[in-house]
């Protein structure tokens, strides 16, 4: 946190909702957003934290259409049948790609949450020095 003081059980609630809305990708980001433009002016904490919230759900929808969509067309593509192993390779690939980048960042969005809860601060990896620094400003 930027500031010494303690986040009342009211902000690490917010902030832990913010996070947790990663349980539900692309709608997820409303969350965040919402409490963000209503509630940033009330606490640093729950600034930080949305804002944090607020930057995961938009690179996890980014990450959803660059990543997650190629990859289910290649496992399901049947143009490009080359031969039986390397349709086996890009099909595992594919199925990594949808299992790291579909269930990851809603698994590390619980784990915000849950260190919201716990009134801890929590930077996701890539983009919380960023969010930071642009609040800082």
């Amino acid at each position: 946190m930027n500031d010494q003081t303690t986040p009342s059980q009211d902000d690490k609630i917010i902030g832990a909702i913010g996070h947790a809305a990663a349980l539900l990708p692309m709608w997820g980001i409303i969350a965040p957003t919402l409490i963000w433009l209503t509630q940033r002016e009330k606490s640093a904490y729950i600034r930080q934290q949305s804002a944090q919230a607020l930057a995961w759900q938009a690179l996890q929808i980014i990450l959803l259409f660059a990543i997650y969509l190629p990859a289910v067309l290649i496992i399901f593509s049947q143009e490009m049948r080359v031969t039986e192993l390397v349709d086996t390779v890009l099909q595992i690939c594919g199925f990594s790609i949808i299992i790291l980048f579909g269930f990851g960042p809603i698994i590390l969005g619980i784990y915000a949450a849950v260190r919201n809860l716990q009134g801890r601060d929590f930077n996701y990896p890539l983009i919380g020095q960023r969010v930071r620094v642009y609040l800082a400003k």
